[in-house]
């Protein structure tokens, strides 16, 4: 008995180590995929958000998709628009307390999508997606894999989410926020997985006392919050505009991802606040200031 005891035992005791292994192993999985401590602020769950957009028809499963996919989250209560925005999609300016989805060509400068998220202190107050369509438009980007990990990953995060893993020719983990060389997979890339919902609710798992951006909740502001960037007098296109299309308007690279290329930039703006931009770029693309 004794004998069996110790075999069970050591048998448990292997799968012990093989497990842990493969957590240490699967790390970029299994890590909390927040950006920062970035949030909406709001005084109870769900958290309530306009997601607009100004993008072409090509767009428009994607968009539906990605939308319902992330409200499948207990914490988010989404209102999509079920049309365009009206607004420039080159600009892409940001609206208080609102995420805008654009897609436009914004030249072959070596990236496919872009969030930004306006913050004071920790608090998003406002977001944009910018999806281009120079790359979307002509394949392999073009498909509606590539379109719905994009679409689905930028979104994400403008709610605060960050990657689980940024190696391109790995294993796919099954999560629009995995970087990718084949989104359809398999398993597909195209969709939230449970550990980015996960996430979600620890992240919004308190509730906030400081005021919404515009007042009452997200989603009752207009127009754009007047940030200023540092030291550079009135607030500018920059800052309180568009994302722009280059490095030079997002400001300095304060991260870089596995292939070591700077994939998140910071703008600091007057007191608390700063623009933050995420960056996905082309596979095999190599910016500036790449390590």
């Amino acid at each position: 008995m004794r004998g069996n005891q110790g075999k069970v035992m050591n048998t448990r005791l292997k799968w012990v180590i093989a497990a842990a292994a493969t957590t240490i192993l699967a790390g970029p999985a299994l890590a909390n995929n927040q950006w920062g401590n970035y949030h909406w602020p709001r005084s109870s769950n769900p958290v309530q958000l306009d997601i607009l957009r100004q993008i072409g028809s090509q767009w428009d499963s994607a968009y539906v998709t990605a939308v319902a996919d992330w409200e499948v989250s207990t914490v988010l209560s989404l209102n999509p628009a079920s049309t365009n925005a009206g607004v420039s999609p080159k600009r892409c300016n940001p609206i208080s307390g609102k995420i805008l989805v654009c897609a436009d060509r914004y030249g072959f400068r070596g990236w496919l999508g872009l969030a930004t998220i306006w913050i004071d202190g920790d608090h998003i107050v406002q977001g944009t997606t910018k999806l281009n369509d120079s790359y979307h438009n002509s394949p392999p980007y073009n498909s509606p894999a590539w379109r719905s990990l994009v679409m689905c990953q930028e979104i994400g995060h403008d709610f605060g989410l960050d990657h689980q893993d940024e190696t391109f020719d790995n294993a796919n983990l099954g999560t629009c926020q995995d970087y990718t060389n084949n989104p359809s997979g398999p398993p597909s890339n195209e969709h939230p997985n449970s550990h980015d919902y996960d996430t979600l609710e620890a992240m919004y798992s308190h509730s906030d006392s400081a005021a919404i951006a515009g007042g009452g909740r997200p989603g009752n502001g207009s127009g754009a919050f007047a940030f200023r960037e540092v030291g550079n007098g009135p607030a500018s296109a920059t800052a309180s505009g568009s994302a722009g299309d280059s490095p030079a308007e997002w400001g300095r690279a304060i991260r870089f991802d596995a292939h070591g290329r700077p994939n998140v930039y910071r703008m600091d703006l007057d007191g608390n606040r700063a623009k933050i931009t995420h960056v996905l770029w082309v596979p095999g693309f190599r910016p500036e200031g790449s390590r």
